[in-house]
């Protein structure tokens, strides 16, 4: 029996660099958000995209683990890769 690897949304689409912010919060005390580099996931579109594409049913709708973890096995992943390395 194999597990069969889930794809999260973070591991489909590309986040673009957020950079550090210093600020200090009401309490006078001085707090750092930390920054994140760009990503760039295995579908190469943006995070809005892939929703737009679910919604129009162009892409596999999502499993969820819970409420708020849509996931997508690889098996539907690389045949939605091989279906649009088809038509193109």
């Amino acid at each position: 029996m194999s597990i069969a690897k889930l794809y999260r949304v973070k591991d489909l689409v590309n986040y673009p660099a957020r950079a550090g912010k210093v600020f200090v919060d009401r309490s006078g005390r001085t707090r750092t958000l930390s920054h994140r580099e760009a990503t760039t996931g295995l579908l190469n579109i943006s995070e809005s995209m892939l929703w737009k594409l679910i919604k129009r049913g162009d892409f596999p709708a999502p499993t969820y683990i819970t409420a708020s973890m849509p996931t997508w096995s690889e098996h539907q992943i690389n045949q939605w890769i091989a279906s649009k390395n088809r038509a193109a």
